[in-house]
């Protein structure tokens, strides 16, 4: 029997504190649709361009006024799903978009660059299944 490997169970005791310590700040009353000064990334634009399924999921499930004005909240004129869409294609790309989608993220918002999500897509092989229109 192969023993697991403990690098990867390091990393993922790291990323179980980080999510701890993230629900920690939520559950005192940190406001998780604050905007960074310089960039306006939301903690949602944060998670999505980290790849973390798990603090996406998170951040969608907690309970708030309006879901889909949050979700499509716009940094620098990208949403969480520019941000998805242009992730490396993979299952981490495929569960973000399926959860922003399921949260009302809107495909026909355009970017500074009058770009929709669907046009940062990279090319390779793509999630089977998932279309962000």
């Amino acid at each position: 029997m192969v023993s697991p490997d403990p690098c990867s169970r390091v990393l993922s005791i790291q990323a179980r504190d980080r999510l701890s310590c993230v629900q920690m700040l939520l559950h005192m009353g940190a406001d998780h649709t604050s905007q960074e000064i310089k960039s306006n990334k939301t903690v949602l634009h944060l998670a999505v361009q980290a790849a973390n399924t798990v603090l996406v999921q998170l951040l969608l499930e907690l309970p708030q006024g309006d879901l889909r004005a949050f979700v499509n909240m716009k940094a620098h004129g990208n949403t969480a799903l520019h941000m998805a869409a242009a992730l490396p294609p993979g299952p981490h790309q495929e569960a973000i978009v399926r959860h922003l989608l399921a949260a009302g993220a809107d495909p026909a918002l355009r970017n500074l660059e009058n770009e929709q999500p669907i046009h940062l897509l990279r090319p390779g092989p793509g999630p089977e299944g998932v279309s962000i229109e």
